[in-house]
């Protein structure tokens, strides 16, 4: 009688739930299960309810016919690899433990990503050329600040785990476009501004604010002025009263 092979490996687990995973279209990820001492017949990975790959009583490692030259075993820790991943791939993997029962050991929720288009920032100039719109573009979503003096509101578009974002950095304007496992941006110096407006100095301030400044200083220097004079005229008086003054 032919010799049945029964699998005697450790079953220790805690299973919670699912673990979310994100990759890149043509990547690789790892799927691996924690497993202790329990006696059964296979082992089987399973991707939404179809069988990917069984390890058969008998040592044996059967492979569906569409993931044969994309799929790695390790009959040691019982880990799935996935290689060159795609759009179709996404999905609730499971570990699951065959004998008289079946158990379910681990449970992946995979999503396949494309890498994220390269974002495009614009912007334009209104009548008045102290008022501009910036407008920061990636797929299929789209933010617009409205911007005054240079100055912009920022922003930011999520949907569907993707997200677009209009942000501020040193004297930059950044349009990010990204996803869980890729970003990409775009951006914009606000020297952009400064020969549109003519309010906007080369240190970012507006002129009204410069010229504020200027006036101030002047003013001070004017008034500094006058009271030498007024303390000069006074000495001169008193030193002339006290040389006219008889002895």
């Amino acid at each position: 009688m032919e010799f049945l092979l029964i699998f005697s490996l450790s079953l220790f687990f805690s299973f919670t739930g699912s673990t979310d995973v994100s990759k890149l279209v043509g990547d690789s990820v790892q799927l691996d299960v924690q497993i202790k001492e329990q006696t059964f017949s296979s082992f089987i990975w399973k991707h939404n309810n179809n069988i990917v790959l069984r390890y058969t009583s008998k040592g044996k490692i059967i492979k569906h016919d569409s993931y044969k030259d994309r799929v790695q075993f390790n009959e040691e820790t019982y880990s799935l690899t996935l290689k060159n991943l795609q759009k179709t791939d996404r999905g609730l993997y499971e570990a699951i433990l065959s004998s008289e029962t079946d158990t379910t050991l681990a449970q992946y929720n995979l999503t396949v990503w494309d890498p994220v288009e390269a974002p495009v920032l614009t912007y334009q100039v209104t009548s008045n050329t102290c008022n501009s719109t910036l407008t920061c573009r990636g797929h299929n979503l789209s933010i617009t600040s409205t911007c005054f003096k240079g100055s912009c509101e920022e922003k930011e578009e999520r949907s569907g785990g993707v997200a677009l974002s209009l942000s501020i950095k040193g004297h930059s304007f950044i349009c990010n476009h990204s996803n869980p496992v890729s970003w990409k941006q775009d951006e914009l110096e606000m020297e952009i501004f400064r020969p549109l407006c003519a309010d906007i100095d080369a240190g970012g301030e507006s002129a009204g604010e410069s010229a504020g400044v200027s006036v101030c200083l002047v003013k001070t220097g004017l008034y500094s002025i006058i009271l030498i004079i007024l303390l000069s005229a006074v000495i001169t008086v008193h030193l002339r009263e006290r040389c006219n003054k008889p002895s």
